[in-house]
């Protein structure tokens, strides 16, 4: 069974920003909402984030939403790609980014 995060759908089209204080839908505010969809399944559950569907979505969003879950020890570098699958069909960078960013962090 798996979790699934349709972020055009489920958050925002155009997300972006890193802090509360940049908006609506920052990547403060999808961490929030990452952490919360962790701790409600089963933590061998995957959850994939979909960014198909998307306008747009800024670096710093993209930085503080994944590498922060890092920062912040909700999951370690070696269990991301175990526990996440990022799919982004019509903007491919979005994935790399993201998983430079976990590496990084």
């Amino acid at each position: 069974m798996m979790a699934t995060i349709n972020v055009a759908k489920d958050f925002s089209l155009m997300p972006s920003g890193r802090s509360y204080t940049d908006g609506s839908y920052t990547g403060e505010h999808f961490y929030d909402y990452l952490v919360r969809v962790m701790k409600s399944i089963p933590e061998d559950e995957k959850i994939i984030v979909n960014f198909d569907g998307i306008l747009s979505a800024g670096s710093s969003f993209l930085e503080q939403s994944f590498a922060g879950l890092i920062r912040k020890k909700n999951i370690t570098k070696s269990n991301f790609s175990n526990k996440f699958i990022i799919e982004a069909n019509d903007y491919p960078e979005i994935r790399e980014k993201i998983l430079r960013y976990v590496k990084e962090a």
